[in-house]
């Protein structure tokens, strides 16, 4: 009698193939380079991108020339790991509740039938299963949420302090990536991710490093010139001559109150009030 084989499952799930990298075309080396000439300078790879990125703007570098640094802010994978983070602190939130549950409803109570006032150290000396499971979930929830906390607000300052590429910036990009070719085409294939892609200018790094936004700068030159007046009376004794320097200063606040945010601070009555004061 001949043994039956037994059909497999006609569904049967076939794993995927493992990810492989692209491959690049290997460079041709020498079986025995000789020594570099170390009285010159070669850059060239991302060497030569990143000092053309850092490069600072001059007035003889061609428009054309002038290659404004460009990165991915990854949107969606921010997205992904903020939304699993999320669920995650969601799910220990729920257990959390469950045990406190459980030992609410195992805690003695007084004659009147009122729970005991909670301790935390006597839970820790004395405690059962129950009171040791949610001090270390407690933990457990204490690092999630610094890692929640910490990408929320990473991505949360990418998002407001940096702006998108400009479709002509990104244009001179990938021209000086064709023309030069300092690393392998899939490697800048990060560029035709237009919708993602943000840009660094030199003068958004200064506003962000100094910390002072335009409002700020606005108020604080506007409290030097406060003190013109006191500088100026001591030079002009005449009293015309001290009323046209008032009269100036006045103006010219006003001029900068009006043309600048500092009006939205407060209202006109407010406003009003301070300039008669």
């Amino acid at each position: 009698m001949t043994a039956r084989s037994v059909p497999g499952p006609p569904n049967s799930l076939v794993p995927p193939a493992p990810f492989q990298y692209p491959q690049a075309q290997p460079p041709h080396y020498l079986a025995r380079p000789p020594g570099p000439d170390l009285s010159k300078t070669t850059v060239i790879g991302y060497e030569l991108l990143a000092d053309k990125l850092s490069e600072c703007p001059r007035g003889d570098i061609a428009g054309e020339d002038k290659v404004i640094p460009m990165y991915r802010k990854f949107e969606q994978l921010n997205h992904r790991i903020l939304l699993h983070l999320q669920d995650e602190i969601s799910e220990l939130e729920e257990e959390l509740r469950y045990l406190d549950e459980c030992i609410a409803q195992m805690s003695p109570v007084s004659e009147e039938g009122r729970p005991l006032p909670a301790s935390r150290r006597i839970e820790s000396r004395h405690g059962g299963e129950l009171h040791w499971r949610r001090t270390n979930l407690l933990g457990r929830i204490y690092l999630k949420l610094g890692q929640y906390n910490q990408a929320l607000s990473s991505y949360s300052t990418v998002v407001k302090s940096l702006d998108p590429a400009n479709s002509e910036d990104l244009q001179v990009y990938r021209t000086w990536m064709e023309k030069h070719a300092p690393v392998e085409k899939f490697e800048s294939q990060f560029l035709d991710h237009k919708n993602d892609l943000f840009s660094i200018t030199r003068s958004k790094l200064v506003s962000s490093s100094s910390g002072v936004g335009p409002i700020q700068s606005t108020a604080l030159g506007l409290s030097l010139i406060l003190l013109l007046p006191l500088l100026a009376f001591a030079m002009i004794p005449g009293l015309l001559g001290r009323l046209f320097i008032i009269i100036l200063i006045g103006s010219t606040e006003a001029t900068v109150v009006a043309s600048t945010e500092l009006i939205f601070l407060m209202t006109v009555k407010e406003w009003v009030t301070c300039a008669s004061m």
